[in-house]
């Protein structure tokens, strides 16, 4: 029985895992009505997940996809969609995080 190359092996387990998805931690997405530690806490949770989404998709950038593999460009190529969305996203609860921030907090 033939394995399989560690190309196509290495692109079986990423592939899944980058479809999977993950959810942002235990932090509320309604900043309306948190008090300011709840505020600070979910910016600062908020932008760890920024980080990890934006160093995800740089190893997604860099990974080498054989040219044989058919497919592989493609799947390389919406995963870093993918993760340039969920980054976007990320970034606009950011934003709205700071807004109510600096709007009730000293």
């Amino acid at each position: 029985m033939r394995s399989l190359p560690a190309s196509l092996r290495a692109i079986s387990i990423v592939l899944p895992l980058g479809l999977a998805g993950c959810s942002t931690g235990g932090v509320s997405t309604d900043v309306a009505n948190a008090p300011c530690p709840d505020l600070n806490a979910s910016i600062g949770e908020t932008s760890k997940d920024i980080s990890a989404a934006a160093i995800s998709r740089g190893k997604i950038d860099h990974f080498n996809v054989p040219f044989w593999l058919p497919g592989g460009q493609r799947a390389v190529s919406a995963l870093k969609d993918r993760q340039t969305r969920k980054i976007e996203g990320l970034e606009t609860k950011l934003e709205a995080a700071r807004g109510a921030r600096r709007a009730r907090c000293r």
